[in-house]
């Protein structure tokens, strides 16, 4: 997993930073290996009312 580490302040007093908090964003890794896709056709889900679909 790839991880990601973020640092950001949250709270300024008198012009000084009081707290500074962290963030960790976990991404897993991308394992396509090629080829194609089969993508999901929405036109099987729309009834049709005597209307034509673009």
């Amino acid at each position: 997993m790839d991880k990601t580490t973020l640092q950001f302040f949250t709270a300024i007093k008198n012009g000084e930073v009081k707290h500074i908090g962290k963030s960790i964003i976990i991404q897993p890794e991308v394992k396509f290996g090629g080829g194609t896709i089969k993508w999901f056709d929405d036109k099987h889900l729309v009834k049709n009312k005597g209307e034509e679909t673009c």
